[in-house]
């Protein structure tokens, strides 16, 4: 019996697939000393983002801009009472007097950047004040690499302007995270407490890590249970009602000024907190 020649393909092993290109995120330290650096470490860590508001500059500007206002307006008012031709004054349409245009056309340029002042000063004063502790964070490590000229971080100095660019966080929890990391930092130790090796491996680089937000919402969680439960176990407890209306109005006052130590909340927020 004659063969058959074989009809299966013959398929030649695929090649093996190129190495990943993908490269591991860069170290702080892998960025060249000075503002490369520094801008890396800013970047690493939301809360780092902090600016001077220039509370004394922004005041100067603003005296300045509304006393210019106010030249203008006398200007105005003089030439209006100065006006020879009445009828100028009651139809704009006809108005032909050079001088006051020119003072109109003023005074609505220097409103309009009157205004734009007002609000850019609005939005930059109703930012948070930065953190103590980042601030700290940031100086320690400029004192410990010498990267940035001291001269050119001196806005880390004025404490009272520096605000934060980062998104609020709630008070009671930063508030507990101060205190959760204050006593790890005590027990363990600063290193261990703040190294994350994915970000830097330097020593002088502080950052605390995600557990501690988990740990202080669930420190938070149990405080707040433990104020809303306990008085009605002791109201249970006792026997008169003298002793369970005291319980009542001094467990209310202890709520109150614990939520507002905590919070930033509003008066009518804390009369709504108490009423319900």
């Amino acid at each position: 019996m004659r063969h058959l020649p074989s009809v299966l393909p013959c398929w030649n092993p695929s090649p093996s697939p190129p190495a990943s290109n993908t490269q591991s995120p860069k170290k702080i330290e892998d960025f060249n000393a000075g503002y490369p650096r520094f801008t890396a470490l800013i970047a690493a860590y939301e809360p780092y983002f902090t600016c001077r508001r220039f509370d004394r500059l922004r005041a100067r500007l603003l005296l300045l801009k509304q006393d210019k206002l106010s030249r203008l307006e006398e200007q105005l008012d003089e030439l209006d009472r100065t006006e020879s031709y009445l009828l100028y004054l009651g139809v704009s349409r006809v108005d032909k007097n050079p001088q006051r245009l020119a003072v109109l056309s003023e005074i609505d340029s220097c409103l309009a950047d009157y205004d734009d002042f007002i609000a850019r000063s609005r939005r930059m004063l109703s930012l948070e004040k930065a953190q103590k502790r980042n601030v700290n964070s940031l100086q320690n490590w400029l004192d410990g690499t010498g990267c940035v000229d001291k001269d050119e971080t001196i806005y880390l100095q004025h404490d009272h302007e520096l605000v934060s660019l980062a998104a609020g966080q709630d008070g009671a929890t930063l508030h507990l995270e101060s205190w959760l990391e204050d006593i790890i930092i005590h027990v363990f130790g600063r290193c261990r407490m703040g190294r994350l090796g994915h970000v830097s491996n330097d020593p002088n680089v502080y950052m605390p890590r995600p557990w501690v937000k988990r740990t202080a919402k669930s420190l938070l969680l149990v405080v707040i249970t433990l104020l809303l439960l306990v008085p009605v176990v002791i109201c249970n407890i006792a026997s008169t009602m003298i002793s369970r209306i005291i319980i009542f109005v001094v467990s209310t006052v202890c709520y109150l000024v614990i939520l507002s130590w905590l919070t930033r909340a509003k008066t009518m927020e804390l009369v709504l907190a108490g009423a319900t």
